[in-house]
């Protein structure tokens, strides 16, 4: 069930397939070609795993849930490459790899957020294993968008009006407290506290930069389809007016302002010349 409900997570309605095309396209922009070593860290059951193949490197693709990576094997046994990826299970935090291993790291699927109060000491082993030079690609989820999203499922579910009505008791006033960075709800189902960092743009960065990495880019996740089931689902019944909606998005999204507007945001990164010695064992 789990394999299935995460391999949903970018299926289904049109808002989602966009947020995933997005995703895709600005990985496909910034992954190195050629041969070498790249991470997918967090590839669950191999939505984006195919695509990062296609470069033309060996992929190491870690996870801690060990029916993700069976389903990954399957699903990439499919494929011309699949004797190119190795899966290992582990946690990012604790990476089982070498210095400077890798030409590039990819983390999507908000692996920064969940990782909760260790998100630093997860940034500084990827820039432990990602040598001088190399790229991370990952993923975040804004507060703003993450609310949005929380607030259109309450509104689907019924439950929106004693959501507003109690704000403390579903822990939505911890979204108007919060500031770069700041522990808030996401899944509407689990109406209690648990463990689960936002970034803003500002704090995601800051973040990246202390583990040993320069921004280079970063895009909002769908500013204007997002959540958005109507004006999606008839954007893609014709593939022309799919493909404008997809360069309008990925157009706006690098405007000032809108960052955090969408499903999250993409983040590029480049692993600086000088590593840092901040602790990555502690």
């Amino acid at each position: 069930m789990r394999v299935q409900r995460e391999w949903r997570r970018y299926s289904g309605v049109a808002w989602r397939v966009l947020a995933r095309e997005l995703r895709r396209r600005f990985l496909g922009r910034h992954l190195p070609r050629g041969a070498g070593w790249l991470l997918e860290l967090g590839p669950g059951p191999g939505r984006f795993t195919s695509g990062i193949l296609t470069a033309g490197a060996r992929v190491a693709a870690l996870d801690l849930s060990l029916p993700m990576l069976k389903a990954l094997g399957r699903r990439a046994a499919r494929g011309r490459r699949s004797r190119a990826l190795h899966r290992v299970r582990g946690a990012g935090e604790h990476l089982p790899f070498r210095n400077g291993a890798f030409r590039a790291a990819i983390a999507y699927g908000n692996i920064l957020g969940f990782s909760g109060k260790g998100g630093d000491r997860l940034l500084a082993e990827l820039a432990r294993v990602v040598r001088p030079g190399g790229i991370l690609v990952m993923d975040v989820a804004s507060p703003v968008g993450s609310a949005t999203e929380f607030l259109e499922t309450g509104a689907r579910q019924r439950f929106l009006l004693r959501v507003l009505r109690d704000p403390k008791y579903y822990f939505v006033s911890r979204v108007l407290d919060a500031g770069d960075r700041g522990h808030q709800p996401y899944a509407p189902k689990r109406m209690g506290f648990f463990e689960f960092d936002f970034y803003t743009v500002t704090g995601a960065e800051a973040a990246v930069r202390k583990a040993g990495f320069r921004p280079v880019d970063r895009m909002a996740l769908a500013p204007i389809g997002a959540f958005r089931d109507r004006l999606t689902t008839i954007a893609r019944r014709d593939r022309a007016a799919w493909q404008r909606l997809i360069e309008l998005e990925e157009h706006v999204g690098r405007r000032p302002g809108v960052l955090e507007t969408g499903h999250g945001f993409a983040l590029a990164a480049v692993r600086s010349r000088t590593r840092r010695t901040a602790s990555t064992r502690g």
